[in-house]
């Protein structure tokens, strides 16, 4: 009788420590997070050419070329007008909607 209730014990004790592992595995999901740092979209009249990499199609060559023509012409007025840049089309320039901005 004593070793059966110390068996039953023991075989208790186990299942608690499995779950418990099991709980430490998914702790993560239970702790708080860390808010997530706010999106600035970039904005095209003023970013240089490394932060115009983040943009979808945008290389280093393209941003650079988008860079010396925003020098050369003035600030974007829409990103619409990126397109007049050589390698930059109009459909890469809607691509940009809510990632980049012409009038930050």
């Amino acid at each position: 009788m004593q070793t059966t209730r110390r068996l039953a014990v023991l075989t208790v004790l186990a299942a608690v420590l499995i779950a418990a592992g099991a709980l430490f595995l998914i702790a993560p999901v239970w702790q708080p997070q860390r808010p997530a740092a706010a999106y600035v979209p970039a904005a095209v009249h003023t970013a240089t050419a490394e932060e115009l990499t983040a943009l979808p199609g945008l290389g280093p060559r393209k941003a650079a070329a988008l860079v010396a023509y925003r020098a050369a012409h003035g600030p974007f007025a829409t990103l619409a007008d990126a397109a007049a840049v050589k390698g930059i089309s109009l459909r890469m320039t809607e691509s940009w909607v809510g990632l980049a901005a012409a009038n930050h």
